[in-house]
């Protein structure tokens, strides 16, 4: 299922932390740099299971540990409203 960075969140990158601003509630959020990478995955094309696939490969991870951890991370994200889903 595909997510999409929402286009009234702008990603500001300071040291190893991402801040993400909510335009449109003013909201911040500071995201280490695993959920930052995750983040700026979400295109709206690509779907769960191949960011999960990347991530494993990108950070050295048992496939299923990448699944849980971008499973979990998108939730997290869509809830906190930073990226719609599909």
């Amino acid at each position: 299922m595909p997510s999409k960075i929402r286009p009234d969140v702008t990603i500001q990158h300071v040291g190893d932390e991402s801040l993400v601003l909510d335009l449109k509630t003013g909201q911040i959020h500071q995201l280490n740099p695993t959920a930052a990478w995750i983040l700026a995955q979400c295109d709206g094309e690509k779907s769960t299971e191949s960011i999960s696939k990347e991530f494993a490969e990108q950070f050295s991870l048992e496939s299923d540990v990448a699944e849980t951890d971008v499973t979990n991370t998108i939730q997290q994200l869509a809830q906190i409203k930073v990226i719609d889903i599909d």
